[in-house]
């Protein structure tokens, strides 16, 4: 299991047949600086792409704006920007470190739910709720939100893991792989028949992986 940025990229490098390695990635040698450009983006494509168990997350969310008013919206009291959009009753911050959304679901109540129901939800941008103007309305920079109907909601989500320690062997081998075909590219160089193997050890270490959860 790779201890470090440094340790995923070497490999890679290795895979890609090049002779020079990394002590430091920010050490601005040509190496580290195409490892800055493509390392971080690489593994979050291949977390986003599988449901990989140890990026698994589900967290309560942070709410941003509530229901509507008493009685609802009439003529006196009209819909604006300070509430949730209309068909919603809440506005939640979408989590920083999610890849992608899986579910919304209700907190655990005393008794536990046996057969959930599947939350609708709805992710898009909205401004945050900084009240300013009369009549009042939301200015706050426009941000990535969720809309939802669900109480305290909690979401389930693929997270953005950037410690190497937590990632599993499954995928650190799809990781080396995937950076090794980028570097290649990057410095010119052709697939050799040992980085097929190595793809093919990487994509049995993947089966493995998902066999284990």
């Amino acid at each position: 299991m790779a201890s470090n940025v440094e340790s995923i990229v070497n490999q890679a490098l290795m895979e890609a047949r090049r002779t020079r390695r990394v002590a430091d990635i920010f050490e601005g040698t040509q190496e580290a600086i195409i490892a800055l450009e493509l390392y971080g983006q690489t593994r979050d494509t291949l977390l986003d792409a599988k449901d990989w168990s140890f990026s698994r997350q589900v967290a309560p969310l942070t709410l941003l704006k509530g229901p509507p008013p008493d009685g609802g919206f009439n003529f006196a009291q009209p819909w604006s920007n300070l509430y949730a959009y209309p068909g919603f009753l809440y506005e939640y911050a979408y989590p920083s470190d999610c890849l992608d959304l899986r579910a919304i679901i209700a907190p655990p109540g005393p008794m536990p739910d046996l057969d959930p129901v599947p939350a609708l939800w709805r992710v898009d941008n909205d401004l945050t709720p900084i009240v300013s103007g009369t009549p009042p309305v939301a200015s706050g920079p426009a941000a990535k939100v969720i809309y939802c109907n669900t109480t305290n909601a909690m979401a389930v989500y693929r997270a953005r893991v950037t410690d190497p320690t937590q990632f599993d062997t499954g995928f650190t081998a799809s990781l080396v792989s995937a950076l090794a075909r980028k570097f290649a590219a990057a410095f010119g160089e052709t697939v050799t028949s040992e980085q097929q193997a190595a793809e093919q050890a990487q994509q049995t270490a993947e089966l493995e992986s998902s066999l284990r959860g």
